[in-house]
């Protein structure tokens, strides 16, 4: 998923007017420079001082303080050391050549009235000075590459030729790290992506299997104790088929909405949903676990109607997995209570539970990927997905979830909407 990365400023200051300027500097997200790249840089640097004939070719970057020596050549008589950093409080020539974004001649510093006084440079005896700026693609500055001299340069045309086709190089040089790194960061999220979506899919799978068997084993009670139903018990009984099949319908027609899609960027379709008739829902599709474990379900709703802002299917899918999870992870004959209750701020659900409960360890890894066993006859172990992908769609809906337990004493679920 992409994220917005905090902007980096800096403020120069051009001495030809007397102005400041702010500019837009490489951000922390920005790719480091490799040692490959910087070798290149340095045979750069080393062959541009000896064809010019100066004692100094350096490649400065610009900080939000300082400028500094980023690279020197490794010249007879440059004085400039790496890391070495001015503040930005002189005008320095690469302070104007950023500022202005454009090439600064120099040819002898000391004659000139602009630049002779308040001139670091000028105390190193560097007296002359031919810069160009350097950018990344995207308009933020890296710096400078600049050639100086200890005495009255004027630097032909050919040199500034040569120095631009050595700014030209170190700025493709740039681009080519961004796209690197951009690549590996698509690549990164496009894995992480998959991976998800393998899992979410492996999840589905996995519940509508669970729907599946629960529906398998319920007919076979019923047909077991088929002469013993009255008609009025025959009409209820299919009718809670006929909730866990058409349930399973939408959970399909869910699964090939969702899989078309990133589920790190699929976002929310909001609506007011009313919220008791949904946990209905869901009570009536698990009607099948909880008759099988012959679990005492209660409820505690207000008189009048709730209603929520969120994407229906989003939170259908994250509450019925947690009061899915009640029933599993419940013994026989134990309790499940599911309360709806008006705060200050929106809506809060409950959902308690009397089965084996779970130590602190388990509640901090419990919306990560794991894998745990359910309770009784052979029922199925949980993927983790099931609270790794609730949690995920509350965040979406701006819900949140907080667990509280203790092993052999039950689990609270409590979301607030």
């Amino acid at each position: 998923m992409g994220q917005m990365k905090e902007k980096k400023h800096s403020k120069v200051n051009i001495r030809e007017n007397n102005t400041t300027k702010q500019v837009n500097i490489a951000s922390d997200h920005k790719p480091e420079i490799g040692n490959e790249t910087i070798e290149k840089w340095q045979s750069l640097l080393d062959s541009t001082a000896k064809l010019m004939n100066v004692p100094s070719a350096l490649i400065m970057k610009l900080n939000e303080e300082t400028i500094e020596v980023f690279l020197k050549s490794q010249t007879k008589g440059n004085p400039y050391k790496v890391g070495g950093k001015e503040e930005l409080v002189y005008g320095l020539y690469c302070e104007t050549v950023i500022g202005k974004q454009q090439k600064l001649l120099v040819t002898d510093a000391t004659k000139s009235k602009l630049w002779k006084d308040n001139n670091p440079d000028v105390n190193l005896n560097m007296i002359s000075y031919l810069g160009m700026p350097l950018n990344f693609p995207d308009g933020e500055v890296f710096g400078t590459v600049c050639v100086l001299d200890n005495k009255e340069n004027h630097y032909s045309e050919l040199y500034e030729e040569l120095l631009d086709k050595v700014k030209k190089h170190i700025e493709t040089d740039l681009s080519l790290l961004l796209s690197n790194q951009e690549l590996e960061e698509k690549n990164q999220q496009l894995e992480r992506s998959n991976e998800i979506k393998s899992k979410f899919l492996s999840l589905i799978s996995h519940d509508i299997r669970g729907s599946v068997s629960s529906m398998d084993n319920f007919l076979k009670i019923m047909l077991s104790k088929f002469h013993t139903y009255d008609k009025n018990e025959l009409k209820e009984k299919t009718k809670t088929l006929s909730v866990t099949s058409n349930s399973i319908y939408q959970t399909l027609q869910n699964l090939l909405t969702w899989s078309k899609n990133d589920l790190l960027e699929l976002k929310p379709q909001k609506k007011q949903v009313e919220l008791i008739p949904l946990i209905e829902k869901i009570l009536d599709l698990l009607k099948p676990k909880i008759e099988l474990k012959e679990l005492e379900v209660n409820t505690d709703y207000p008189s009048e109607r709730i209603l929520v802002y969120a994407d229906p299917n989003m939170l259908e899918t994250a509450l019925r997995n947690i009061i899915s999870n009640a029933i599993k992870f419940n013994e026989s004959n134990g309790k499940v209570f599911i309360g709806v209750f008006e705060i200050q701020k929106g809506t809060e659900i409950e959902i308690e539970d009397t089965g084996i409960g779970m130590d602190e360890n388990t509640i901090n890894k419990l919306f990560a990927y794991n894998h745990s066993k359910g309770v009784d006859n052979g029922e199925e172990g949980s993927s983790g997905l099931g609270l790794l992908l609730s949690k995920e769609f509350l965040d979406k809906n701006d819900a949140t979830v907080k667990v509280s337990s203790q092993l052999g004493e039950g689990t609270r679920f409590t979301i607030r909407i």
